[in-house]
């Protein structure tokens, strides 16, 4: 994704069309997960993680492969929103595979390693890439790519083992869709809004939409016998508070990283090459400390580990903010090592917490939900953040644009905060 957003001048000029276009191609992986995890998730309860993980995987791989391939702008854009389906049909059910695998008190540790490895990819293609579309060009990315997504593939069809379909339900379709059309609404409107302006009358019409189909789907989830997510579970404190929390943390993190390299180039005068080498900091701690936040989940229980990690934001966003005053790039250096250690700490306690919430033939939805409302927390964050900057460049636009972050992320350690000392029994 990272290589994608950093190689957009050198496809939009092989396909012949323009920056702003082929932004579509950042945005559309990051719609379909958001507006597909929830959908697959319940799907997977129903018919089997294994088969909706081998699906996603299947999706996911073949479409890595034809993006190298695309023709046009339209071609390329649709690939890689297929990537996003395949990733929104493994991330749910990968996730509730791998916690029906441990029993309660290993679970956080396990979540620790996985986030390990998944956060360390993106490390190592982010170096990488680069080096590879300097030589190759940018279809080489999806050339190398796809035969790793094939491994992948490959081992979840002969390693994991078959898991049991849940107990024949009917598919709650009107919920599937209001949910899907709510999702795309808010998240194609913050899209429009931060292009065209949020007093563009597109963007209006699609935020004033926003409520209509979050009502809707509230609507049809209350009365359905069988709900795709039971409205119920967010007066639980171990499912709504880790949340709250990853969408507000995540919201401050990825604002935090789409505009830190900014800082460097506006303010220490670095090249967009060396900015962007910078933020390998971020996903290292992220990696690195994510079996401690495992450990510590499992040691020192969720609630205290959320808090910890919720807390490391925080005061990401507050050394963003002096870097931004202040002439002294170790503040952003710093500010990039606490968001990645925030968040890897934090996250492995996030999902033990909900997981814990639900009862076991669940876990793909509630795993679904909360993987979509962070994702909507983390596309507004981004917004919300760099028009907060707009074309101030300033250091003081920085700073409150960062500090904007801080209240953001603190709304997180709140939400952490709330999170029962003890871990539900539901999914024993």
């Amino acid at each position: 994704m990272t290589i994608i957003g950093a190689s957009l001048s050198d496809i939009s000029e092989s396909l012949g069309t323009t920056n702003a276009t082929l932004s579509w191609a950042v945005s559309a992986p990051f719609l379909g997960l958001a507006a597909g995890t929830t959908v697959f998730g319940t799907l997977g309860d129903l018919w089997g993680h294994r088969r909706m993980l081998i699906l996603g995987l299947t999706v996911f791989t073949a479409a890595t492969g034809v993006c190298g391939l695309a023709w046009d702008p339209l071609s390329f854009i649709g690939f890689r929103a297929l990537v996003g389906l395949g990733g929104a049909m493994m991330i749910p059910n990968g996730m509730a595979i791998m916690m029906a695998a441990f029993p309660v008190n290993q679970r956080a540790r396990a979540m620790g390693w996985f986030q390990f490895a998944a956060v360390g990819g993106p490390a190592i293609g982010l170096v990488t890439g680069g080096a590879l579309v300097d030589a190759l060009g940018w279809r080489a990315i999806f050339a190398v790519y796809t035969p790793i997504a094939a491994i992948g593939l490959i081992a979840a069809i002969f390693v994991v083992r078959p898991s049991r379909a849940g107990e024949a339900k009917p598919v709650d379709v009107a919920g599937a869709l209001s949910l899907v059309a709510a999702v795309v609404v808010l998240m194609v409107a913050l899209d429009r809004g931060a292009n065209l302006g949020f007093e563009h009358p597109v963007a209006l019409a699609l935020l004033a939409l926003v409520p209509a189909t979050i009502w809707t789907f509230v609507a049809i989830e209350r009365r359905t016998a069988h709900p795709m997510v039971p409205l119920e579970w967010f007066r639980r404190r171990n499912y709504a508070g880790p949340v709250v929390a990853s969408a507000t943390a995540n919201a401050a993190y990825m604002g935090g990283f789409i505009l830190a390299p900014q800082l460097l180039q506006e303010r220490y005068g670095y090249t967009l090459t060396a900015a962007t080498v910078f933020l390998v900091v971020r996903l290292v701690f992220f990696s690195l400390s994510s079996p401690v936040g495992g450990r510590l989940a499992a040691t020192r229980g969720e609630r205290w580990t959320s808090c910890l990690g919720s807390g490391l934001v925080v005061l990401a966003m507050v050394s963003f903010a002096a870097g931004s005053l202040v002439d002294a790039v170790v503040l952003v250096i710093l500010g990039l090592a606490l968001a990645g250690g925030g968040l890897g700490v934090a996250g492995p306690a996030y999902q033990v917490s909900v997981v814990g919430a639900v009862p076991m033939d669940r876990l793909g939805a509630a795993t679904g939900m909360f993987q979509t409302l962070t994702s909507l927390g983390t596309a507004a964050g981004v917004q919300v953040l760099v028009l907060a900057v707009g074309e101030d460049v300033s250091g003081a636009a920085f700073a409150s644009a960062f500090w904007l972050g801080a209240v953001v992320a603190a709304v997180g350690v709140i939400g952490a905060a709330a999170i029962s000392s003890a871990s539900s029994d539901l999914a024993e």
